[in-house]
């Protein structure tokens, strides 16, 4: 085994790690929709100008978008395990969870203006989401043309 393969073996995992554990506090997020009430939720999310405007967000969400919201997560999860598994069928995965998350994000910042009841480091937080589920379906196309999943 040469240097750069065990390097990118490395790499690889450490990623995969990340990936899976950035899954698992997502679907995290969406259980506390079913835990939580929404002010509580909106406590752990938004600044205090914010919060009742939030929770009253929260506590106006149709079921139908909390279950597209839920159906990202749970592919992004099942993605990343895919991933630790080496197995080809995480890019898929991760794909359907992209198309999932932009149908949430549809849903809540142009079909209920969320932006205008969320805090900036809250918006900030679904680009970056929006980023790592970008870079986690190149992630797996890139280890899957590389062989690494099968």
């Amino acid at each position: 085994m040469k240097a750069t393969d065990t390097v990118s073996s490395v790499s690889f995992w450490v990623v995969s790690i990340a990936l899976l554990l950035w899954g698992l506090g997502g679907a995290l997020i969406y259980i506390a929709y079913f835990i939580e009430t929404p002010e509580e939720f909106a406590q752990a999310a938004e600044t205090i100008a914010n919060r009742q405007a939030y929770a009253d967000y929260v506590a106006n969400i149709p079921y139908w978008a909390i279950a597209v919201g839920m159906l990202a997560a749970v592919t992004r999860l099942l993605g990343a395990i895919g991933l630790l598994l080496r197995r080809d069928w995480a890019l898929p995965l991760y794909i359907i969870s992209v198309v999932f998350f932009l149908g949430a994000l549809y849903r809540g910042f142009v079909l209920a203006n969320v932006s205008n009841v969320m805090s900036g480091l809250h918006i900030t937080v679904e680009l970056v989401f929006l980023a790592l589920s970008i870079f986690a379906v190149w992630f797996a196309r890139e280890n899957k043309s590389k062989g690494i999943l099968k």
